[in-house]
């Protein structure tokens, strides 16, 4: 039986989920695609056996017989070639659509936090604001996601859409994470943090009002750029917590070490007014979230947890909650007590 292994945090009791509604779904396909392996070596079997006594009756008929003339010889071992390839079509095209199943159980597991907002109209207001302010460029972008909940006394909301990459590159899609949730306070600054710092002097150019920032953490001040109206008001925004938090985020959604040969993803924040944008760009390849294996599905299952988790954990760090680990944070150890987030 297919079993999800709760790994961190964010997973906990979606082991329950993954039983419940994608096992059964995962299990009938790798039935179904072993019960078309199995055809398709038996098919290829016969064709073998077929093609070889063709062969070897061959040397013991007279001239007048059927397989004796070399175009009939040809003709069967065409037919045995056409019927072994027949079967294994069948098993490359088994394509079992996992994704959809897998997505739908990672709404349930985050029911009580995130529900599906069909106002796709606001999902591309949210885009072109984006737009307008220049955290990211100008596409023409698709709304794939969007939910909208509560955290605590914070709204959040998180939206996917992807657009189609300019010719020439390897990677034709770009896939757009937006987070937004309401900030503890009211900002008559503004604060903007990014991984690329191109795209981030291209943003802030022609705006005197911005001004350098360099964040005491080495790690994080070496991969974001930082930049504020008011460097006072920073500190308020990035606390140790939140720069953790950001890095975390780095790592597992825009790492370019996982996004493959020439990619560049990124992670951009902004900080103003009463709320807080954050936008995680990745370049992809067209198709690349078609599932067509159990473990393909896991690794989607992790994923999605992963993103609906990000907003809780930015709730946590902004308003400074005290024992609350993580999303991200592992498992402890069975002897240890096991915290319990509240989604």
């Amino acid at each position: 039986m297919s079993v999800f292994i709760e790994k961190t945090l964010a997973e906990q009791g979606f082991g329950a989920c993954w039983a419940r509604d994608v096992a059964p779904v995962v299990e009938a396909g790798v039935a179904r695609r072993r019960r078309r392996t199995m055809f398709a070596s038996l098919i290829t079997g016969l064709a073998v056996g077929l093609g070889g006594a063709a062969m070897l009756l061959q040397t013991q008929m007279s001239d007048t017989s059927f397989l004796a003339q070399p175009l009939n010889q040809a003709l069967v071992l065409a037919l045995a070639a056409l019927a072994a390839i027949g079967g294994w079509v069948g098993v490359l095209r088994d394509r079992a659509p996992y994704g959809a199943v897998v997505r739908a159980a990672v709404e349930r597991h985050f029911a009580s936090l995130f529900v599906r907002d069909d106002n796709e109209a606001f999902g591309h207001v949210v885009l072109q604001d984006l737009v307008a302010d220049g955290l990211v460029l100008d596409r023409d972008y698709r709304v794939t996601a969007n939910y909208a909940g509560t955290y605590g006394a914070c709204r959040i909301r998180m939206l996917d859409a992807v657009a189609d990459a300019a010719r020439g590159h390897r990677h034709d899609r770009v896939d757009l994470l937006v987070f937004r949730v309401s900030l503890p306070f009211s900002l008559a600054s503004e604060t903007r943090a990014d991984s690329r710092a191109d795209m981030l002097r291209t943003a802030v150019a022609g705006r005197p009002e911005f001004t350098p920032y360099h964040v005491d953490h080495d790690q994080f001040d070496g991969i974001f750029g930082t930049v504020s109206t008011n460097i006072r008001d920073v500190g308020r925004i990035l606390t140790p917590g939140f720069v953790e938090t950001l890095l975390r985020i780095q790592e597992h959604l825009a790492n370019p070490l996982t996004k493959g040969v020439d990619a560049q993803p990124r992670v951009a924040m902004q900080a103003v007014a009463n709320s807080l944008l954050l936008v995680v760009e990745a370049p992809s390849v067209a198709g690349h979230d078609t599932i067509v294996s159990p473990a393909a599905a896991e690794t989607l299952a992790r994923a999605l947890i992963m993103r609906f988790a990000t907003a809780p954990a930015l709730v946590d760090d902004l308003h400074g909650v005290p024992d609350i680990p993580p999303a991200f944070a592992p498992l402890p150890r069975m002897d240890a007590p096991l915290p319990i987030l509240a989604f």
